[in-house]
């Protein structure tokens, strides 16, 4: 599938501020799952320099600086993206010790899996709990408390939006029984981690938002399999992720995959955000 994007992001600010150096994540990754056919950047003011440079997680990235004052900042990409992967099982798991969970990554992949697995909640309480809940469900079958930890957080959660903030903590997204995309997305995560699979937070877009009154970026999760590598779970959908997303970046934790992290200096000074996307598809 051919997924085109186009994405405007707008910064008003109250008044003049001095901008810090910014990094940009709004570049499309490009791998076996999805193919960059094009992709530009245009920055309004013109920056005083920038870079394209690989994050920590090993995400594309713009690194911007400015020099002097402004009162707003535009951000407007354009992306072509073919998408590849058209089933979520293709794969076997290579590593008996994920195959049941709990799961215990052989020494092959102890030492770059542990940042993955560092949970962000403290073990217990209702997050354990609901974890635990589908894992009994489940008998410890990996890919069996995958789907189901992905349709139930679908079907017995209301998802709502807000478009400022981060993340709610998986127990307040518990106790609410809402939550946005991200919200969810944690949600998702920290449960995998309490049974010991490695996860990782995905920001991107999908086809779906074509369809949307409110289009903005969405989230999902990646869980990592052994002889599946990293595989997309949206428990907004409740379906594992297929061509129909496109992946922008990722990370141990949602502010890795921000789409534009950086700050500003000015006294007193505040910023609104406002952002326009369009996405349109060919099969």
């Amino acid at each position: 599938m051919i997924i085109s994007i186009r994405h405007t992001t707008r910064y008003s600010f109250s008044s003049e501020v001095f901008l810090e150096p910014h990094t940009v994540r709004l570049r499309p990754r490009s791998d076996c799952t999805q193919k960059l056919i094009d992709f530009d950047l245009a920055v309004d003011p013109e920056p005083s320099g920038k870079a394209d440079i690989i994050d920590i997680s090993g995400n594309d990235c713009v690194s911007l600086w400015f020099s002097g004052t402004l009162t707003s900042l535009t951000l407007k990409t354009e992306a072509m993206v073919e998408t590849l992967r058209t089933n979520p099982f293709d794969f076997i798991i290579t590593d008996n010790s994920v195959a049941r969970l709990p799961a215990d990554y052989s020494s092959d992949f102890q030492f770059s899996i542990k940042p993955y697995l560092i949970r962000s909640s403290e073990p217990g309480g209702k997050l354990e709990d609901f974890a635990s809940s589908i894992l009994e469900e489940t008998n410890g079958d990996t890919i069996k408390f995958l789907s189901t930890l992905n349709s139930r957080i679908y079907s017995d959660f209301e998802q709502t939006v807000r478009q400022e903030g981060p993340p709610f903590p998986p127990e307040v997204t518990l106790l609410s029984g809402m939550g946005t995309c991200r919200d969810l997305t944690l949600l998702f995560m920290e449960s995998c981690r309490a049974a010991g699979l490695a996860a990782r937070f995905v920001s991107g877009y999908r086809e779906a938002e074509m369809h949307s009154t409110e289009r903005q970026l969405h989230a999902w999760a990646e869980i990592y399999l052994p002889g599946g590598g990293w595989r997309g779970y949206d428990p907004s959908e409740g379906l594992s992720v297929t061509d129909s997303h496109v992946a922008l970046a990722s990370g141990v934790m949602p502010e890795d995959a921000a789409p534009v992290t950086g700050t500003f200096r000015g006294d007193g000074a505040s910023a609104k955000i406002e952002f326009e996307i369009d996405v349109t598809t060919e099969k």
